[in-house]
């Protein structure tokens, strides 16, 4: 027994020694003050302050007076904040309270009420726990002089040392002589410093081993009150935080203000400093202006934006709350919201002229109200905070137990869980005389929870900001994505073609080498021509130079000049040798001159030349989209492969050529075009979305999230990826991402500084109908350019549940079916557009291109004349008039054809156009007219066997036989492309009648034969 009693007192004074031990640091210090403008002097001592609790007192500064700007009065006064690494409590109020610093003036001057006041104020400050009013009595002859917050969160996070400037407030705002502004108030210095601590925090409760992230809440303001909601009451507002159980931590945000008057400065205000009555209790946070951000389920009958602008009466809090969560906590709130998506809120009204009492007169003197807001999205992941706005509701603890799985009322805490149980199971109330207070409370707790309007049967809602530090789910998209692309684009290694060298080839390389030489020589001058020999001897560029036109001038003199087989030691080798020299410089002099006095102009040259080819790709483009849509497969894919032959290092012209792969249907040669295009650009949004998409076909889910987040994660303003994210989330269930997603889309696609991916107009149908600033209209317009029609039909679905059977709805849930070679259910819609709202060229020119694939050729002849009649149809319907035209030219009306070819050439002149026109002009005999036309599509498409055709006829017709043998063969280069038979029995027999077998027609077509044969091995 005495040896225990000896070893206890040791072991409470080790666990004491080892407290002492871990404890570390933070130091405050206050080096000087400024600003200060007085006709007196001032003596003024500064108290720091956390949690209640005095850190520290300075001894008393003379401040002289002074009226200069400049001037500063130094201080140099530090405090220490401990910090406890195994205490979990004192780390949290480290986190959640701001330091408070005091400036106190002292009335007298003396030194020997100085200290008889320093010493009585020690003494008070022994008997009381802090100093927070103004009337507290400090000294006898003192007086508050100001006050503020010093957040030091930025220590906690890792900084070593950080310094601020804080601006001394007035204790009491004053609407008189004595009113300062801002720029007039004193200003202090202070520094934070942790000299001593770790980096951070997570190394600073190492000896804990938790995980931790710090919780922000904030309560702004709740709108649409009813008149019943007073100046005359006291409103509160809590909810709750897993701080480090599964138990819940009850937040409680008092001192709400009903107010009429809009906060213009928006500032958050510390919850743990509300008391403070003046700005001393404002943080460094401010409330966001992004309204477009919010989770707002009530945005058509609720607009935030507009209502906050408004000064219309309000209850207001604008408070914060921050604390830590450790990874028991964390776990627990990734699990609550996972299974319930919303986060409780309630709400407490009372009189402000009578007490609180629990258990008498509740239901006079308070009412409880209750909130659920969802914040789903802070599972998706790198999502660290959701700003959402949620409707009141009267207070039931049924609901909260089903909705959130809580039990208990935040404000009534003697109350047990069992008794609110066994309550919300009776059916009745039993009625007692003696209990009419309990019978009051019991009425609350059971009533059925009703949602809140004001007298206007607006929703009365209430805006909340919950953010994390650092997310709950972590954002892997980087290492995914880079993990995928590797996996998926195999290197294979490309075999070089082979090179062969001619005399120009090596010319050309010769004078590129004296050009790099000379640049290098230019770059490496020095002033003295000495230095400069020594200078490329000891670096080495003299060796090099040496060496490379050695490589150079042998292949040269190889390839221009032939020597004989015994050169060496002729007579004529001496003129030669003089020869080559004479040559080798004047090719230098050459390549040195192009550089000196060519520079800007072959800048200009290349620039142009881009452009041309920027051009003519485009026009490329769309004479493959018109071979396409008029059935011309082959022709368009040789458009396709002309556009990637004169840019192979552009991706956008592998991405077109992979949506035409799958319009075809050849999905594997899609797949090969995306991936071309991704190792070109391992950003470009186009490709990667087709291969989203085609991992979405094959039902690998994972792969194409990860595809469609990369999207958006390279490029932020991407509104249509946004939009395709949020299409995909709600095909997968995946509720966290879907309103998240949503809201992103809408407020990129209102950001004027977007790029536009795609900006062609197809041939087929009209972008007419997409309203302005509608999103899913705008998204099923890019879908369906690409020929997604799936995720255009979700879209579609989504505006309909909007917007109904609209027009714009039916229009292109129309086109969607055409795509889809659905002509039946297209049709149908557009003739409930008929119907319903009228028809205009693009129904009418829709419906034409719907009967002509059906078969219905006079039905789509009409429609299309419908449309070409309409007076405010735009200028080029080139689809609808190149068929029509070619209608009318098949029966027999050249003139009415040529007239609307005509006027396809005006705004859109395309090969077939202007062979339509020629063969017009030749049925009615212009063959002048009909050859200049003919040449025009020749010059526009040289291997379309029927232009050739129809010159071979003009020529025979105009007797110029040598110029038919030419085009003879040139026709019969690309004879498997003529579809025309008529065209070939035609020439046959003109021939024929004119009696025409030159002698050289079977050399030709022996010609021919053998172009066609290298013609096609160039093909394959």
């Amino acid at each position: 027994m005495t040896l225990q009693k000896n070893i206890i007192p040791k072991m409470e004074e080790w666990i004491q020694w080892q407290s002492i031990k871990n404890e570390k640091h933070i130091e405050i210090t206050i080096h000087a003050i400024e600003n200060i403008f007085r006709k007196e002097d001032i003596n003024i001592l500064f108290i720091v302050e956390h949690n209640g609790t005095v850190l520290g007192e300075s001894n008393p500064t003379l401040i002289k007076s002074t009226f200069d700007e400049l001037s500063i009065s130094i201080i140099n006064f530090n405090v220490n904040l401990p910090v406890i690494p195994s205490d979990k409590e004192n780390i949290n109020s480290i986190v959640s309270i701001p330091i408070i610093i005091k400036a106190i003036e002292i009335i007298e001057n003396d030194e020997e009420s100085m200290v008889s006041n320093s010493e009585e104020f020690k003494k008070n400050e022994s008997k009381k726990k802090s100093i927070f009013s103004t009337k507290s009595g400090l000294f006898p002859t003192s007086k508050l002089f100001g006050i503020c917050n010093f957040d030091i969160i930025p220590i906690i996070l890792g900084e070593k040392q950080y310094s601020e400037k804080l601006i001394l407030e007035t204790p009491n705002f004053f609407f008189d002589g004595n009113l300062v502004s801002w720029q007039n108030l004193p200003r202090l210095t202070v520094t934070a410093s942790q000299d001593h601590l770790p980096v951070n925090l997570s190394t600073l409760i190492t000896d804990a081993n938790n995980v931790f992230n710090l919780f922000y809440v904030t309560v702004e303001s709740l709108y649409n009150i009813p008149e019943s909601f007073t100046d005359n009451f006291k409103y509160k507002a809590g909810t709750i935080a897993y701080t480090d159980s599964e138990i819940p931590k009850n937040l409680i945000f008092d001192q709400g203000t009903w107010t009429k008057h809009r906060d213009i400065e928006r500032t958050k205000r510390w919850n743990t400093l509300r008391y403070i009555e003046n700005r001393a209790q404002l943080s460094k946070y401010k409330l966001d202006c992004d309204f477009m951000g919010i989770k707002n389920e009530f945005k058509k009958q609720f607009d935030l934006a507009k209502k906050i602008s408004q000064d219309i009466p309000r209850i207001e809090w604008n408070s914060l709350i921050r604390c830590v969560i450790w990874d028991k906590g964390l776990q627990t709130i990734r699990d609550h919201i996972t299974k319930y998506k919303l986060w409780p809120f309630q709400f407490e009204i009372t009189t402000a002229n009578s007490p609180v009492k629990f258990k008498n007169e509740l239901s006079a003197r308070k009412q409880l109200y209750q909130c659920y807001i969802d914040i789903s999205e802070l599972l998706f992941p790198g999502r660290t905070s959701c700003r959402a706005v949620g409707q009141l509701y009267t207070y039931n603890s049924i609901d909260l137990s089903e909705k959130l799985g809580i039990d208990q009322n935040i404000f009534i805490l003697e109350l047990s869980r069992k008794e609110l149980k066994e309550k919300d199971k009776k059916n009745k109330v039993e009625k007692s005389k003696n209990s009419q207070s309990n019978q009051s409370e019991i009425e609350i707790i059971k009533g059925q929870s009703e949602p809140i309007f004001n007298e206007n049967g607006e929703p009365t809602i209430i805006v909340v900001d919950i953010e994390f530090y650092e997310p709950l789910v972590t954002c892997k998209i980087e290492k995914d994505f880079t993990y995928l692309i590797d996996e998926i684009m195999f290197k294979i290694p490309k075999k070089k073609p082979p090179y062969i060298y001619s005399s120009k080839v090596a010319e050309e390389q010769y004078k590129h080498c004296i050009q790099k030489l000379a640049e290098v020589l230019t770059e490496s001058y020095r002033d003295e021509i000495t230095c400069f020999k020594q200078y490329l001897y000891k670096t080495g560029v003299y060796l090099n130079i040496r060496n490379t036109l050695r490589m150079k001038i042998p292949i040269l003199i190889d390839q221009k000049f032939k020597l004989p087989a015994n050169f060496i030691g002729s007579k004529e080798s001496h003129n030669i040798i003089t020869s080559m020299y004479v040559y080798l410089v004047e090719q230098m002099h050459l390549a040195l001159n192009q550089i000196i006095e060519c520079r800007f102009t072959k800048n200009d040259e290349n620039n142009l030349n881009k452009k041309e080819e920027y051009v003519n790709l485009q026009m490329t483009y769309f004479y493959a989209e018109e071979s396409y849509e008029l059935g011309n497969l082959d022709e368009a894919k040789q458009n396709y492969l002309k556009l990637i032959e004169s840019n192979k290092n552009d991706p956008y012209t592998w991405t077109l050529y992979a949506v035409f792969l799958k319009k075809i249907g050849d999905l594997e040669g899609a797949k090969q075009c995306c991936l071309e295009a991704i190792m070109l650009n391992r950003q470009h949004p186009i490709a990667l979305l087709i291969y989203a998409m085609i991992f979405f076909e094959k039902k690998e889910y994972k792969k194409a999230e990860i595809f469609l987040r990369a999207i958006v994660y390279l490029h932020p303003r991407f509104f249509e990826g946004w939009a395709i994210l949020h299409l995909f989330f709600i095909r997968t269930e995946y509720f966290p991402g879907m309103d998240l997603t949503l809201r992103i889309a809408e407020k990129c696609m209102q950001d004027k500084t977007r790029t536009v991916i795609l900006d062609q107009k197809p041939l087929l149908w009209s972008m007419d109908y997409c309203p302005k600033n509608n999103l899913y209209i705008n998204v099923v317009i890019f879908l369906l350019k690409l020929n997604f029609c799936e995720f255009a039909e979700m879209a579609l679905a989504e505006e309909m549940s909007l917007s109904n059977r609209s027009i714009h709805v039916l229009y292109y849930m129309a086109v969607a079916h055409y795509l889809c070679n659905r002509y039946e259910d297209a049709l149908s819609h557009l003739n409930e557009i008929r119907c319903n709202y009228g028809m205009d060229y693009s129904i009418s020119s829709l419906m034409g291109h719907c009967y002509f694939k059906i078969g219905n050729i006079e039905k789509a002849i009409e429609f299309y004349q419908h449309a070409h009649m309409l007076f405010d149809r735009p200028k080029d319907l080139h689809l609808v008039e190149i068929r029509l035209g070619y209608h009318y030219h098949n029966q027999g009306d050249f003139d009415r054809a040529k007239r609307i070819f005509l006027s396809v050439c005006k705004f859109s002149p395309s090969c077939l156009s202007w062979l339509g026109v020629g063969k017009s002009c030749y049925e009615s005999g212009q063959f002048h007219e009909a050859e200049m036309s003919f040449l025009e599509a020749n010059r526009i498409n040289n291997q379309n066997s029927e232009v050739w055709g129809y010159l071979c006829l003009l020529n025979m017709t105009l007797r110029r036989y040598d110029e038919f043998i030419q085009c003879y063969a040139e026709m019969m280069k690309y004879q498997n492309n003529l579809i025309d038979k008529k065209l070939w029995l035609r020439i046959t027999n003109m021939m024929e009648a004119l009696d025409y077998t030159p002698s050289n027609l079977i050399e030709t077509n022996d010609l021919v034969e053998d172009n066609n044969t290298e013609g096609s091995e160039e093909q394959f």
